[in-house]
Order: C-alpha cells, then structure tokens, then sequence
C-alpha cells in the first residue's frame, strides 16, 4: 500500500482515500460502482478504519456487486449499508438501540478488533460469521442467563454456532434459531468470540469465559 500525507490519505490499491470536512471519501470508486463512498470521520483516524477501506476495496472490485441505495452487506461479522447521499453512497452502520442506521464506523471496528484480540489470544485464523446466517440457541438465553457457545462445522446459511445455558433440558426444551446479528445484539458479551473458528467453544465460569478447542465438534 502507498501512503501520501499519511495523516490525511491513502491508498488501498488503486483507491484513494481522504479526508474532507467531517468525513472521509474515496477516489477510484465510481468506475465500479457509479458512485464515490463516504464515511464520517466520528472519532476515527483513515488508518483506524484501514481493515474496513481494505474490505470494501476488495468486496467492490473483486465481488462486483450491483450496489443499490440501501444496499446492506456484512463488513466482518457486523451489518453495514451503503446509502445514496447526492452523487455518494454515505457508509452506515447497523445501530440497534437505535433500531436502525447511523453515522460512522466505530461499532464494526469496535467489534472486529475485540473479535481480532480473542483470535490472536488463542492463536488461531478468525472465520467472520455473516450478520444474517443462523446461530442455534437455548431459548433460555433470551432471560439474560450466561450462553456457552460450540462452534460446530456449518452449511451456509448455518453458521455453525450453539449456544446453551448450564439450564438447557434436551427432554423438555427444544432448540430455536435466530440470526448472528439479532444474537450478538440480545447478548453483547458474546461478540468478541463470535470469530472462533469451528472446532472451539466457549465455557463461562462465573465471570471468566474458558476458550477451548474440541475436536469433536469437527467430527460430529
């Protein structure tokens, strides 16, 4: 990657980003996509939102998707939107106490860099769940009880995640489904382990999450 004025562009490939007023633009988009983007800069430096720039260049040019105002993709494991804003597509992002979409990029960051620390911590590659594929869960776990989690091997749209509580009964209860983002949004603690690849689980004691591979959940 080439670095002009570092503080205030750059280049991820071909694209260059800058920073202007109160947000951050693209130069070499349009060509692609018809349109430039724009992201507001909220607290965040261009270097803080690199992974993402970096995902959104790669997504358009190597995918090349037909992008449509109010376009919704998963950027990692979080949901953003690509919304028509004059002769741009503004970046927004999934807000959900906002039940809704709103300025900036700090919550995918935020996320994608908690889900990076526990990747690197236990020393495996991160595989990021889509926003809309299914998780498995105990339907205790909408009551606020501790949710273990067990990465099985999924088939899309599956994401290969379970999640159960210690109060889970296989007699009387039964399984329910819903999706990584409606989960991660109901139980926020589980966010940061959502791109442990299949093959690990997650165990809570009291306060303390137990990170463990099992290799069982390969083999079932």
């Amino acid at each position: 990657m080439g670095f002009f004025n570092r503080s205030k562009t750059f280049k991820i490939r071909n694209i260059e980003f800058y920073s202007e007023g109160s947000y951050y633009y693209s130069k070499g988009l349009k060509s692609s996509i018809e349109k430039e983007i724009k992201i507001a800069k909220t607290t965040l430096s261009l270097d803080e939102l690199k992974p993402i720039l970096q995902y959104l260049v790669e997504f358009i040019q190597d995918e090349k998707p037909d992008i449509k105002s109010g376009e919704k993709i998963t950027c990692f494991s979080w949901c953003i939107l690509f919304h028509e804003a004059s002769d741009f597509f503004e970046i927004l992002e999934v807000i959900p106490e906002q039940q809704g979409f709103g300025e900036g990029l700090n919550r995918t960051l935020h996320i994608l860099n908690q889900q990076l620390s526990v990747c690197t911590r236990v020393k495996t590659e991160p595989d990021f769940p889509d926003f809309d594929q299914i998780i498995t869960v105990d339907p205790l776990i909408k009551t606020g009880l501790q949710a273990n989690l067990f990465r099985w091997i999924g088939d899309y749209p599956d994401s290969g995640w379970v999640a159960m509580t210690d109060r889970f009964n296989e007699e009387t209860m039964s399984f329910e489904q819903m999706t990584v983002g409606q989960f991660m949004t109901l139980s926020p603690e589980i966010v940061q382990f959502m791109a442990l690849p299949s093959g690990f689980k997650v165990i809570w004691q009291g306060n303390n999450a137990q990170i463990a591979f099992d290799r069982q959940l390969l083999e079932n």
